[in-house]
């Protein structure tokens, strides 16, 4: 309902209640402008507390919630709205189904009454009527002088949780989707998959969570890609051209990740905006991809990119999130794992996580010192012994060798080629890397080592 024209104030006009009613309804009006245009899809949850152990009985109870209807309704509960817990146990007859949960208020209607009086606010929280009031007023002193006390009824909107084989009767009702229901076991809980819409980033926490999960997947291949960046190398003859498309996807994930970043920071910016980033970075991402282009359509056709929905902001959020990670992989490739060899008691040694050794993967051992590398390379094959932390003083009293190492005199595929660092590959078939393998560390023994030495262990896929 729209009431276009104001209010003709003039001297001996006798105040009805409904000159301020339709002042009220101008004034929303007047805010059309920029609601519609000011910011897409200014609409949705802000807010949005169920009590988990409601769930468990079959009922849907909402603890707190913020939301903001189409037609620029804001409430709050508690605050200015009630709203009354509902059992779902008879509404959910196919229980191997999703069952979606909507808030419902009643649009204003000019043809009847839109507030109902009742004894108690939640008597009134079940009811078909846009509003309630009490009886009882409530008292407001003067805020802006000494004047008396006046007895004021103020209005609560009724939010009323619905289902969605009732909607269709409901058309006097604005809707919005606020969760999903799934069984997972015996247990009752809110679909992760699914996000309502939201007018803020921090609106629903599975918005927030799957926005700071695609930062941290960005931020972990831009530090991955960063041992590719540096720009002594690149004034060198010597330099790879094959790097420079590691370096160019570096600058996108540079561009992008500060950003991510900064709205991780800021929960009150819109999700339109950060999906927005997002179709750019798959724009940019897919210039290193021969299967997707620019906007997130593959070869044959395929959509993986949809455009930005806010009724079901979890199906093109988790779109995005994945293509991301499809492109991404297409770039980075550097070491799966990489640990770094800590000076121990006389011997440089690391513990290996267990995810070290799945698959089937090559291991490398990379030393970087500025020493001169004909002489490092030639003490290091004769005096350095690679193995388990245990197995290492017997190796070392005994003479015998450790871990075979077998120099590479370029670095190996998928590694950065640096200046003073120096490539050894793994070899994995012998009793000493079982040993690494079953004790889940290693170390490395060197008498002569430099004393800049630096060593780390790291893992490609095949």
């Amino acid at each position: 309902m729209e009431i276009k024209k104001p209010i003709y104030w003039h001297q001996g006009l006798f105040l009805q209640p409904q000159h301020f009613q339709l002042t009220d309804l101008h004034a929303r009006f007047r805010l059309k402008p920029f609601l519609e245009v000011g910011l897409p899809y200014f609409w949705g949850i802000g807010e949005l507390n169920v009590a988990d152990s409601a769930l468990a009985t079959g009922v849907f109870e909402v603890i707190a919630s913020h939301v903001l209807f189409k037609d620029g309704t804001y409430l709050e509960y508690p605050g200015n709205a009630v709203l009354k817990p509902r059992s779902f146990a008879a509404a959910w007859k196919d229980p191997n189904k999703p069952f979606p949960v909507y808030f419902g208020i009643k649009k204003l209607s000019l043809s009847e009454p839109n507030v109902t009086v009742v004894r108690d606010l939640q008597d009134g929280a079940d009811l078909n009527t846009r509003c309630v009031t009490t009886h009882e007023a409530e008292e407001f002193r003067d805020i802006h002088s000494d004047g008396p006390v006046a007895e004021v009824k103020s209005l609560n909107y009724v939010i009323r949780i619905l289902w969605e084989d009732e909607l269709e009767k409901l058309t006097d009702y604005e809707v919005i989707p606020v969760a999903v229901l799934e069984r997972n076991g015996d247990a009752i809980r809110l679909s992760p998959r699914f996000i309502p819409p939201s007018y803020t980033l921090g609106g629903a926490p599975a918005l927030f969570n799957l926005v700071k999960e695609i930062r941290d997947d960005v931020s972990g291949r831009a530090h991955q890609l960063e041992q590719y960046k540096s720009p002594r190398e690149m004034q060198k003859a010597e330099f790879d051209a094959s790097y420079m498309v590691f370096l160019l996807a570096l600058r996108t994930l540079n561009r992008y990740t500060p950003l991510l970043h900064h709205y991780i920071e800021s929960p009150q910016a819109h999700p339109w905006d950060v999906y927005g980033v997002l179709r750019q970075m798959v724009g940019e991402l897919s210039s290193f991809s021969e299967r997707c282009n620019m906007l997130g359509e593959f070869a044959d056709g395929t959509l993986a990119l949809p455009p930005y929905e806010h009724h079901d902001l979890g199906h093109c959020l988790f779109a995005a999130q994945s293509l991301i990670s499809q492109l991404l992989n297409e770039i980075s490739v550097g070491p799966e794992f990489l640990v770094f060899l800590e000076p121990r008691d006389g011997y440089l040694g690391a513990d290996l996580p267990k995810q070290f050794f799945a698959g089937r993967n090559r291991f490398y051992l990379v030393l970087r010192s500025e020493s001169e590398p004909d002489a490092l390379v030639d003490s290091f094959q004769t005096s350095a012994k690679l193995a388990a932390i245990d197995d290492l003083p017997t190796l070392v009293r005994r003479a015998l060798p450790g871990v075979e190492l077998m120099h590479m005199p370029v670095a190996p595929q998928g590694l950065p080629r640096r200046a003073y660092s120096f490539y050894f590959r793994v070899e994995t078939v012998s009793e000493s890397w079982e040993q690494v393998e079953k004790d889940g560390n290693i170390a490395l023994d060197w008498p002569d080592a430099p004393a800049d030495l630096k060593a780390e262990l790291v893992v490609l896929r095949r």
